[in-house]
């Protein structure tokens, strides 16, 4: 009986270790923001473009990335979406063009990316827009995966007049291992160094960024977790 209580308190401690060691998604919740409000450092400590502090989980986004609250009146929503996935009121808009960048930061690392992306009226406009995560900020350093983001091959019917963006579309990188990147970049090309038109808005709901965890801090918390159990383990003298 005793051995078994030894056995099942190293189970514990080896279970607790991997609990702390795991790490948990931070989906970005755009409320509070007014609408047509530049989100800028809301997410990261700071305020966005009319001085709102939101919540800090370290995470900034390009200066053409809006807030867009649900409705098609200029004075109280102009984001004319529906059916979005999370059901929030408001949504966040890039204008994409092929000479303005447009990205979210993660000062710390993600391992994992996942969000729902709607064209107007179910249309790309014929440019192809791609999400390309990075190892370094702003789009910067090595490119490590890439995501496609096409129209829906259904399109989803907007129930009120005005609203355009009712067809979502997810887009993950599920079931990839790239590493850890510090930024997603939304546009055409890689780099933006192309210049000139076409310029789309596409709007997004959802975002859903997962912290990476380093290895060794989670194998040295193993290591240590281990170690503090050793003695319950131990053979006793005869």
């Amino acid at each position: 009986m005793y051995r078994n209580s030894k056995v099942m308190l190293l189970a514990a401690g080896i279970a607790a270790c991997f609990g702390a060691a795991s790490a948990q998604a931070l989906t970005v919740t755009l409320g509070n923001i007014h609408t047509g409000d530049e989100i800028e450092n809301y997410f990261d400590g700071g305020t966005d473009s009319t001085g709102q502090s939101g919540p800090n989980i370290g995470i900034g986004f390009s200066s053409n990335a809006i807030a867009q609250l649900a409705g098609t009146s200029p004075s109280t929503g102009d984001g004319k979406f529906e059916n979005n996935p999370s059901g929030q009121s408001e949504v966040l808009s890039f204008l994409f063009s092929n000479s303005t960048a447009s990205y979210i930061n993660d000062a710390a690392g993600f391992s994992a990316l996942a969000f729902n992306y709607s064209f107007s009226n179910n249309s790309n406009g014929g440019t192809s827009e791609f999400a390309y995560l990075y190892s370094g900020l702003n789009g910067t350093g090595t490119l490590l995966d890439t995501l496609s983001l096409t129209p829906a091959s259904s399109t989803t019917a907007c129930k009120n007049a005005g609203d355009a963006y009712c067809t979502w579309v997810l887009a993950s990188t599920a079931g990839t291992a790239f590493g850890t990147a510090e930024s997603v970049r939304f546009g055409s090309t890689p780099t933006g160094t192309t210049t000139g038109t076409p310029v789309t808005i596409t709007e997004f709901d959802g975002v859903t960024m997962t912290p990476a965890v380093p290895i060794p801090a989670a194998l040295w918390l193993l290591i240590s977790g281990l170690g503090s159990l050793f003695p319950l383990v131990r053979p006793r003298r005869a």
